[in-house]
């Protein structure tokens, strides 16, 4: 079991992303939170409101990875994955069985 993690410019994407996410068995769930990033893009400092998903999946994290991409609307979507040191053992039942 692993997370994933992707940001989204705006509620609309990141609920988007999210459902198809599910519904093509890439995540048995995906929380959505807002955020504020600062980053540095096109030789300037940018403060964004955006839209953090954490995605929890079973999936090998190479497969989740390029279907974010295919279906993300950035240039350059962020997609960062950390494994789950410890969850207990129903929850990750259910992360295997929902997401394939």
């Amino acid at each position: 079991m692993k997370f994933v993690l992707t940001s989204c410019a705006d509620k609309a994407a990141a609920k988007t992303l999210a459902k198809k996410l599910v519904k093509a068995k890439f995540a048995a769930c995906v929380s959505v939170f807002k955020a504020n990033s600062v980053y540095f893009w096109d030789g300037e400092i940018k403060d964004e409101k955006e839209r953090v998903l954490l995605i929890k999946t079973a999936v090998k994290f190479k497969k989740v990875a390029k279907f974010i991409a295919k279906h993300h609307d950035y240039e350059l979507p962020e997609i960062v994955a950390f494994k789950a040191d410890k969850a207990s053992k129903k929850y990750k039942k259910w992360i295997k069985k929902e997401s394939k």
